[in-house]
């Protein structure tokens, strides 16, 4: 039977007894996990972390006046690298300059190794600077994380042939059900975003919850959906499953 993938998690930021017992609940909720970085001591830190299905390497775009693309390229030659991200651009984000030089670079990466690019994107105007950007995602593979976008937002991810991940708030948020409803069956993924905050309780075997009410959407079996959802993840990820440790 297929596993349900959360395509988007923080494990690093756990401790590490945490992180066991979390992986332990999403192995018993039949969930895979794909630590996502979001800098450099980050991508390090899940580098031979045991219990993931594999894991990515980038710098988040609060982060941007970090960049720096030998030690980024250092980071790529590991075992388990399966995408370059979470990147992108984001409205609480340094200076737009910093945050541009940090995603071409990204992008840059991304096409040099043949690696899907996780897309972050938070904000009016990270949307305009994507669209400015466009041309650098050109022939890569693009999954964009959290979507919590608007409809023409999604049309634009959906006529360049780019994943778009769901989290939580697909349980609430009609417009987002609606762009799952019509979207692609073969570009869409689910995702938690977990990460330690308080009053915030989701972690990695939430996301079989997320995964049900895709089917319901679709009007699915829930079985038919973890499959095709899971075919959607291993084409995303190439390699996704085989432990990074």
């Amino acid at each position: 039977m297929d596993s349900w993938f959360d395509t988007h998690a923080h494990l690093d930021r756990y401790g590490a007894a945490e992180r066991e017992e979390i992986l332990t609940r999403a192995r018993e909720a039949g969930v895979e996990v794909l630590g996502v970085a979001v800098d450099a001591a980050s991508a390090g830190a899940m580098a031979g972390m045991g219990g993931i299905a594999g894991r990515t390497v980038g710098l988040h775009p609060l982060q941007a006046a970090a960049w720096h693309p030998g030690v980024f390229s250092r980071l790529i030659a590991a075992p388990g690298v399966l995408a370059i991200g979470e990147c992108g651009f984001d409205d609480a984000g340094p200076d737009p300059g910093l945050q541009e030089a940090a995603f071409r670079g990204q992008c840059a990466l991304a096409r040099e190794h043949g690696l899907p690019l996780v897309l972050h994107i938070a904000g009016r105007r990270a949307w305009e600077m994507l669209e400015v950007r466009r041309d650098d995602l050109a022939g890569l593979a693009v999954v964009r994380h959290y979507f919590t976008g608007d409809r023409a937002q999604a049309e634009w991810h959906a006529v360049r042939g780019h994943l778009l991940s769901f989290g939580r708030p697909l349980l609430r948020e009609v417009p987002l059900q609606a762009t799952c409803r019509w979207y692609p069956r073969k570009l869409v993924l689910i995702e938690t975003d977990s990460y330690p905050l308080p009053g915030r309780a989701t972690e990695p075997r939430d996301v079989a919850g997320i995964g049900e009410a895709v089917a319901r959407l679709w009007g699915w079996p829930a079985e038919e959906t973890r499959r095709q959802l899971a075919e959607n993840t291993r084409s995303a990820f190439p390699g996704i499953g085989r432990r990074a440790d």
